[in-house]
């Protein structure tokens, strides 16, 4: 059993993996106390199970008192992804300063998928993110977009009488009413986005790229599946575990 944890800028995810399969729980990053439920969702799990507890964070304000709440509940002291034990690993980032813990484990555990091969991972989440890893694995470069809800809510926030609304693939792009009007221009949008970026991407570094998914939102975009050689939804989670199981050992 094992326990990883991933601070995002909107979302807490919180995996609870037993038997290969991840349970998946998640919770406002801006609280007071983040996990104060969790105690209560994970109340009947045998804690002596769990052979340890990751945690990955891009909101380092927040990283202090997640890391207490782990440690009331599970017993156990989380080991943090960092940039001082990079070099433990199989990966290598060009400017580990500048690249986020969780591009770090996404890319640690696509490498696991492909080995010696280059590939991208792109993940749909508060940001949308594009990171390239070569065959060596060096993690050679990065792109970085608004992500699906955080172009949604920007528009909405900023035009005083556009509603709320549900990322979901509409059938046309022209819309008939608001809802659908800016649904058919923001998810197709993004469709084309990302079919464009990848094919992009594939010019400037090989047109042979494996070509990863991940993100709470990885699925909305139905159109661009066959693009992708692998979609996990747990692939930060997947990242997370093999960042311990590798510098747990140090």
């Amino acid at each position: 059993m094992f326990i990883a944890v991933d601070i995002g800028n909107s979302n807490i995810t919180v995996g609870l993996k037993v038997k290969d399969k991840w349970k998946e729980y998640r919770f406002p990053t801006h609280s007071d106390q983040p996990l104060l439920l969790l105690g209560e969702k994970v109340k009947t799990i045998d804690i002596s199970k769990i052979k340890g507890v990751g945690l990955s964070s891009v909101v380092p304000t927040v990283t202090p008192l997640v890391r207490s709440e782990l440690e009331l509940l599970f017993g156990l002291k989380p080991v943090v992804v960092n940039k001082l034990d990079y070099h433990l690993l199989p990966i290598k980032p060009e400017n580990p300063d500048e690249l986020g813990a969780d591009l770090l484990v996404n890319s640690l555990a696509a490498s696991q998928l492909f080995g010696n091969t280059e590939c991208l991972i792109i993940d749909f989440g508060t940001a949308l993110t594009y990171t390239f890893v070569d065959a060596h694995g060096a993690i050679k470069g990065v792109a970085i977009a608004p992500g699906i809800n955080t172009a949604i809510r920007a528009l909405s926030n900023t035009a005083a009488q556009l509603p709320e609304i549900t990322p979901t693939l509409p059938d046309k792009i022209l819309g008939t009413d608001t809802v659908s009007a800016i649904k058919g221009g923001t998810i197709w949008g993004f469709v084309g986005q990302v079919s464009f970026i990848i094919e992009q991407i594939k010019k400037e570094t090989t047109p042979n790229l494996k070509i990863v998914a991940t993100g709470g939102l990885s699925h909305v975009l139905k159109p661009l599946t066959p693009l992708f050689d692998h979609i996990d939804r747990h692939l930060t989670l997947n990242g997370i575990e093999a960042y311990f199981d590798i510098t747990a050992k140090k």
